[in-house]
């Protein structure tokens, strides 16, 4: 069968970028045949993925055997896992995992909250073994005993972007639980921490792991690394800091002992879910509306994350509904958006049209989120100001239209209809005449 390259380069991102890159992989004759062999949605999605993502494209001229992956839906399977013996084997099952999700994702064949659960589960499933690379056995089984990880953000709320930092917050059993010297412990779990993230945040050629990202644990930067169990409870129960309880809205264990983990989001209930909240409590929140209120201005609305009618309008509407009414409804106490909407449909403070609205707005403006990170990986959150460049990014989203014109029309149409709808409901909550 002869393949009309031309037709399918026409309908790629950015034709002309495409069709050198084809032609570069197409000077090694058996890349250029297994090029060829591809059913032919593959190989359009895959003349889409290296004209979307110059990471990915440099990834494939480094490793063409990518290829093949193609159609393979990511999952994480412990044969392949066991075999990653070092960091660079580590990187690699990274990028390869990726490639995995940037073909789902272009594809446009899965739901995008698969997408985003994808990339959470890749980084959940790194940091674990990063544990087990970087540390001798018994070290490691000692860590895994007397240390929980909990990742926060969009990592705590499963939804993590191509180019996230992860926030972490480490927390130690307390030391009478233990069977070990206080000292010994303390060296042991604060040089099993560095360790592990330096290696997870080291850059090769091959690329780097993730950006750790540790400033959200008590204290800040000027905070321990490691706090005990008891400790960390006591710094929560006295803090009033209400970015600290938001930031708790989204926590879970992504590594380490699962039963100490268990042990502290209990404890913790009590200052996330508060049953009651003070007038103090709503100025505070009130204030942070009028804070993101002045931020958004001055972002503009070319930044699909902070600017107005972004998604952290979405996210502070649906976790200020969360945050008054958890503590009476169980079903508002999830750290995923997606579920924490459906939950607030569930107890009757939104309509179901607006969840689906939400819903369908909040998806839209991660999925273009995250084809601006898919580039270069690079943590951006700033649409390009170019005309042209925007073109390629409705194009990579495929934004239907019969001419490049209306392609870009319609593609700036629905971002306007998104974005209101964001804003709207960031409008929605809280009193207006407070800000």
């Amino acid at each position: 069968m002869t393949i009309d390259f031309d037709t399918l380069l026409e309908s790629s991102p950015d034709p002309e970028l495409t069709a050198r890159r084809l032609q570069r992989l197409c000077e090694d004759n058996s890349i250029r045949l297994t090029i060829e062999s591809l059913a032919l949605p593959l190989l359009k999605d895959f003349l889409d993925i290296i004209g979307s993502s110059n990471f990915l494209f440099h990834f494939v001229c480094r490793h063409p055997e990518t290829i093949g992956l193609l159609g393979d839906k990511f999952a994480v399977i412990d044969t392949e896992l066991e075999a990653v013996k070092d960091f660079d084997a580590l990187r690699l099952f990274k990028y390869r995992a990726l490639f995995k999700l940037t073909w789902m994702d272009i594809s446009c064949q899965f739901d995008y909250s698969e997408i985003l659960g994808g990339l959470s589960l890749l980084a959940e499933t790194i940091i674990q073994h990063a544990f087990s690379l970087a540390l001798p056995a018994d070290d490691y089984e000692k860590v895994y005993r007397w240390l929980t990880v909990f990742g926060l953000g969009k990592l705590g709320a499963s939804e993590l972007n191509y180019s996230s930092d992860i926030d972490l917050i480490f927390v130690s059993a307390n030391v009478e639980d233990t069977d070990l010297d206080i000292h010994h412990l303390q060296s042991l779990l604060l040089d099993s921490i560095r360790k592990v993230n330096r290696s997870i945040e080291e850059k090769t050629a091959e690329g780097f792991l993730y950006r750790v990202d540790l400033r959200l644990r008590p204290w800040g930067d000027s905070g321990p690394l490691c706090m005990a169990l008891d400790a960390t409870e006591q710094y929560y129960e006295a803090s009033s800091e209400p970015w600290e309880r938001f930031a708790w809205l989204r926590s879970r264990v992504v590594a380490g002992s699962p039963t100490l983990g268990r042990e502290l989001q209990q404890r913790m209930r009590p200052f996330v879910f508060r049953r009651s909240l003070s007038t103090d409590d709503l100025e505070k929140f009130v204030q942070i509306k009028h804070d993101m209120s002045k931020a958004r201005k001055r972002r503009g609305h070319w930044n699909v994350k902070l600017g107005e009618g972004g998604i952290r309008d979405v996210e502070f509407f649906a976790q200020i509904l969360q945050i008054v009414n958890a503590a009476e409804h169980e079903e508002l106490q999830k750290t995923n958006t997606i579920s924490l909407l459906d939950g607030l449909a569930l107890s009757g403070l939104l309509k179901e049209g607006e969840k689906k609205e939400l819903v369908n707005c909040y998806l839209f403006l991660r999925r273009l989120e995250n084809r601006l990170q898919m580039i270069d990986e690079r943590q951006t959150h700033e649409l390009p100001d170019s005309h042209k460049q925007r073109l390629v990014m409705a194009r990579s989203l495929r934004i239907a239209g019969e001419t490049n014109a209306e392609i870009l029309d319609n593609f700036e149409n629905a971002l306007f209809v998104n974005q209101s709808i964001a804003k709207m409901y960031f409008d929605r909550v809280l009193p207006k005449q407070s800000l």
